[in-house]
Protein backbone atom coordinates (compact mmCIF):
# COMPACT_ATOMS: atom_id res chain seq x y z
CA UNK A 1 0.00 0.00 0.00
CA UNK A 2 1.38 3.65 -1.02
CA UNK A 3 1.29 5.10 2.57
CA UNK A 4 1.18 8.58 0.67
CA UNK A 5 -2.18 7.71 -1.28
CA UNK A 6 -3.80 6.34 1.84
CA UNK A 7 -3.49 9.47 3.62
CA UNK A 8 -5.41 11.52 1.07
CA UNK A 9 -7.81 8.87 0.54
CA UNK A 10 -8.34 9.18 4.59
CA UNK A 11 -8.05 12.95 4.40
CA UNK A 12 -10.96 13.08 1.37
CA UNK A 13 -13.29 10.27 3.51
CA UNK A 14 -12.81 12.21 6.78
CA UNK A 15 -13.66 15.91 5.63
CA UNK A 16 -10.01 17.02 7.27
CA UNK A 17 -7.60 20.04 6.01
CA UNK A 18 -5.03 18.12 7.84
CA UNK A 19 -4.86 14.34 8.30
CA UNK A 20 -1.33 14.53 9.57
CA UNK A 21 -1.88 14.57 13.09
CA UNK A 22 -4.03 11.58 12.34
CA UNK A 23 -1.14 9.90 11.26
CA UNK A 24 -0.97 6.85 14.33
CA UNK A 25 -4.61 5.80 13.11
CA UNK A 26 -4.10 5.52 9.49
CA UNK A 27 -0.94 3.27 10.08
CA UNK A 28 -2.84 1.32 12.21
CA UNK A 29 -5.69 0.86 9.31
CA UNK A 30 -2.98 0.02 7.29
CA UNK A 31 -1.53 -2.64 9.62
CA UNK A 32 -4.97 -4.08 9.82
CA UNK A 33 -5.54 -4.49 6.35
CA UNK A 34 -1.99 -5.96 5.75
CA UNK A 35 -2.62 -8.42 8.72
CA UNK A 36 -5.76 -9.67 6.34
CA UNK A 37 -3.94 -9.60 3.24
CA UNK A 38 -4.09 -13.30 1.45
CA UNK A 39 -0.19 -14.89 1.30
CA UNK A 40 -0.57 -14.73 -2.69
CA UNK A 41 -2.25 -11.06 -2.49
CA UNK A 42 -0.45 -7.94 -4.30
CA UNK A 43 0.29 -5.96 -1.35
CA UNK A 44 0.37 -2.51 -4.07
CA UNK A 45 -2.78 -3.11 -5.33
CA UNK A 46 -4.68 0.26 -5.61
CA UNK A 47 -8.35 -1.21 -3.94
CA UNK A 48 -5.83 -1.55 -0.66
CA UNK A 49 -5.76 2.06 -0.11
CA UNK A 50 -9.29 2.66 -0.72
CA UNK A 51 -10.17 0.05 1.72
CA UNK A 52 -7.40 0.97 4.41
CA UNK A 53 -8.48 4.85 4.32
CA UNK A 54 -12.39 3.85 4.52
CA UNK A 55 -10.86 1.82 7.78
CA UNK A 56 -9.18 4.71 9.20
CA UNK A 57 -12.41 6.73 8.48
CA UNK A 58 -14.21 4.66 10.29
CA UNK A 59 -11.93 4.71 13.18
CA UNK A 60 -11.93 8.21 13.32
CA UNK A 61 -15.66 8.85 13.24
CA UNK A 62 -15.56 6.44 16.06
CA UNK A 63 -13.09 8.13 18.37
CA UNK A 64 -15.22 11.57 17.20
CA UNK A 65 -18.69 9.77 18.52
CA UNK A 66 -17.11 8.99 21.98
CA UNK A 67 -16.03 12.27 21.96
CA UNK A 68 -18.82 13.96 21.25
CA UNK A 69 -20.80 11.76 23.97
CA UNK A 70 -22.69 14.22 26.66
CA UNK A 71 -22.43 13.18 30.29
CA UNK A 72 -26.26 12.02 31.27
CA UNK A 73 -27.39 12.07 34.76
CA UNK A 74 -30.54 10.30 35.94
CA UNK A 75 -33.70 10.55 33.89
CA UNK A 76 -32.09 12.17 30.85
CA UNK A 77 -31.11 10.74 27.61
CA UNK A 78 -27.50 10.11 25.54
CA UNK A 79 -27.22 12.96 22.80
CA UNK A 80 -24.65 12.04 20.57
CA UNK A 81 -25.42 15.07 17.98
CA UNK A 82 -25.97 12.72 14.93
CA UNK A 83 -22.43 10.34 15.52
CA UNK A 84 -24.21 7.51 14.83
CA UNK A 85 -25.31 8.62 11.89
CA UNK A 86 -21.38 9.08 10.63
CA UNK A 87 -20.35 6.26 12.13
CA UNK A 88 -22.90 4.31 10.25
CA UNK A 89 -22.11 5.59 7.12
CA UNK A 90 -18.47 5.24 7.39
CA UNK A 91 -19.33 1.43 8.28
CA UNK A 92 -21.15 1.28 4.94
CA UNK A 93 -17.97 2.74 3.40
CA UNK A 94 -15.90 0.56 4.78
CA UNK A 95 -17.45 -2.47 4.24
CA UNK A 96 -18.13 -1.65 0.45
CA UNK A 97 -14.40 -1.05 0.25
CA UNK A 98 -13.55 -4.62 1.89
CA UNK A 99 -16.04 -6.10 -0.67
CA UNK A 100 -14.17 -4.37 -3.45
CA UNK A 101 -10.94 -5.94 -2.62
CA UNK A 102 -12.13 -9.37 -1.30
CA UNK A 103 -10.37 -11.07 -2.77
CA UNK A 104 -6.99 -10.00 -1.91
CA UNK A 105 -8.46 -10.61 1.56
CA UNK A 106 -8.67 -13.59 3.65
CA UNK A 107 -11.92 -14.90 4.67
CA UNK A 108 -12.83 -13.95 7.86
CA UNK A 109 -16.04 -16.14 8.42
CA UNK A 110 -15.85 -19.45 10.72
CA UNK A 111 -17.89 -21.96 10.66
CA UNK A 112 -18.56 -25.08 13.16
CA UNK A 113 -19.35 -28.24 11.41
CA UNK A 114 -20.42 -31.12 13.03
CA UNK A 115 -17.98 -34.23 12.64
CA UNK A 116 -20.43 -36.89 12.95
CA UNK A 117 -19.84 -39.51 15.10
CA UNK A 118 -18.54 -43.47 13.70
CA UNK A 119 -20.62 -46.44 14.66
CA UNK A 120 -17.90 -48.68 16.49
Amino acid sequence: MEKAKVMQLFRLFAFLEDARPWQDLADAAMMRVSAELKPDADPDDPRLCYYTAAEANLQYRRLIAARSVTPTYAGTDVAQHCADGQCVLAERLRNAYRENAADLLKDDTFVFAAIPEQAG
